[in-house]
């Protein structure tokens, strides 16, 4: 159980000032532990049996009555409490000039109260029925999340919901191996460097405001490093004992099987995080992409590549022309293969996508290139464009092989409609323009497709060529068609409205909106 210290009681009972040693830091005087608070006696033995880290309560009152009986001089006594292994001398302002020797000082204005022993036992006796209580919960939901699979990740999810703060474990190197809570930036080795060996932990202030408590976590021999956050500050006993509990379950699953807590993460599945948006704070989102190789704060495109499985040379396809790093930066998703490019790599790709179209081949394929995103955490954005874009290659609606999202000679108004993309706006639309026609059943279809391929040649005996049918019925199912949705086909502005209702219309089904992380 976490120990309770003299800041906690400095913090539950404003009325002391605490006067450390000369010389000596006051965080190293706060963290001296408390066991229990005996007062000197008037009576000898003046002291009674101490089993260390005692709080002595000395009044005015007794350290005058003994003085009077003569038992005891006033230096004697203080140097007996200031031997003894005691953590503070409770007493009165300006009862003693300054601290006993390396005895600090506890002081409280005016005269002790008479019940002041009795007191600090009940509050210390509280404290530490509260905290058996964390504890006896604590672990066992930390041990659940353990054997539950989840790894260290579910762990310190769950001492994140504990204790409303925000955890991360981190390795020597300074890489995230898990995080759980409100966000918080990966902690530097340097400041790594400054951790208490376990079960211990160093509170740290932090420049910016708020405080850490940070431990060591030794599954063997590679340290990790926990630690707990708070932004505000004010990190209290029941964190102490958040953070060490927690640290000797994350020791226990690194010890028995790293690749299950999180370490041996693969290239694909920390692809897959950022692509997927599992990487929900800036910390995920940092670490995945160091370990990937990228500058988290550096444009980026997503890329996707779809061949049939009856072909499966996708793989074969991405090698030959992407360049080394970003081979290792793909993923299988589906039938598709995601992959992540740098901007400086983006160009060259799309060449060499090209060149392999151009050198002909029996193989199906199509990738689908997105925008360049502003930095990393965007990543599911890029997907989502990807596949938007590869999902109307499918469809016929869009030639490929070679797709750049951003590109109007690869997309066309594509591009532009893509924002109206599971919108009900777009669906509005469509039906308000084509009228009964939207239905597309029946003989709706056939007049849809008749509408279609005018649109694309322009002339009843093209159309009436290309649908194999006879002139007059073409130009029946277009007066048909006029009929039916209140539009002149010899009206420019007519004619664009069509157009827009029935790409519309070969748009693909709706997907959930990309995930959006969390603001820096």
């Amino acid at each position: 159980m976490s120990e309770i210290m003299l800041r906690d009681l400095c913090r539950w009972d404003r009325r002391f000032t605490l006067v450390g040693p000369s010389g000596v830091p006051e965080e190293a005087v706060l963290e001296r532990s408390i066991s229990w608070a005996v007062s000197v006696r008037v009576a000898a033995p003046h002291l009674p049996p101490l089993r260390g880290d005692e709080l002595i309560v000395l009044s005015g009152r007794v350290l005058q009555e003994i003085e009077s009986a003569g038992s005891l001089t006033r230096d004697e006594l203080l140097v007996r409490i200031s031997q003894a292994p005691v953590t503070a001398l409770v007493t009165e302002t300006g009862l003693f000039p300054g601290p006993i020797g390396s005895l600090p000082l506890l002081l409280l204005p005016g005269p002790l109260p008479l019940d002041l022993e009795f007191t600090l036992n009940r509050l210390l006796t509280e404290q530490r029925s509260l905290l058996y209580r964390v504890s006896t919960e604590l672990s066992r939901d930390l041990s659940r999340a353990a054997v539950g699979g989840g790894g260290l990740e579910a762990v310190l999810r769950v001492a994140a919901l504990a204790s409303g703060r925000s955890l991360l474990i981190q390795d020597t190197e300074g890489q995230v191996l898990a995080q759980a809570g409100p966000e918080q930036a990966p902690v530097s080795p340097a400041v790594l460097g400054r951790a208490r060996p376990y079960p211990a932990a160093a509170l740290l202030p932090l420049p910016a405001g708020g405080e850490l408590l940070i431990t060591t976590v030794t599954p063997g021999d590679r340290p990790a490093y926990l630690t707990l956050y708070s932004g505000s500050g004010g990190l209290t006993e029941r964190d102490r004992l958040v953070l060490s509990i927690t640290a000797g379950v994350c020791a226990t699953l690194l010890a028995r099987d790293p690749r299950r807590a999180g370490r041996a993460q693969s290239a694909s599945e920390l692809l897959a995080d950022l692509l997927l948006g599992r990487a929900r704070g800036e910390a995920a989102v940092l670490s995945r992409a160091s370990r990937l190789g990228l500058d988290p704060r550096s444009p980026v495109t997503v890329g996707v590549l779809s061949v049939p499985r009856d072909q499966p040379h996708g793989l074969e396809l991405l090698r030959r022309a992407t360049s080394r790093l970003a081979r290792q930066r793909w993923v299988e998703l589906g039938d598709d293969v995601a992959f992540l490019l740098p901007e400086v790599e983006v160009a060259g790709a799309a060449e060499m996508f090209r060149s392999l179209a151009r050198s002909g081949g029996e193989l199906r394929w199509a990738v689908a290139l997105s925008a360049c995103l502003p930095r990393i955490r965007e990543a599911p954005e890029g997907l989502r464009q990807a596949r938007f874009t590869l999902a109307l290659w499918r469809s016929g609606a869009l030639p490929g092989p070679v797709l750049r999202f951003e590109s109007v000679e690869d997309v066309g108004l594509y591009g532009l409609l893509y924002y109206l993309w599971g919108h009900e706006a777009g669906e509005v639309f469509r039906r308000a323009v084509l009228g009964p026609l939207a239905d597309g059943s029946g003989r709706m279809a056939e007049l849809i497709e008749t509408l279609r391929a005018y649109l694309t040649l322009g002339s009843a005996g093209e159309v009436a060529a290309r649908l194999s049918l006879h002139r007059n019925t073409v130009s029946y199912r277009l007066n048909r068609i006029s009929q039916l949705t209140g539009r002149d086909l010899n009206n420019p502005e007519h004619r664009l409205l069509l157009h827009v209702a029935l790409m519309l219309g070969l748009m693909p089904p709706p997907e959930p909106p990309a995930v959006e992380l969390e603001a820096d």
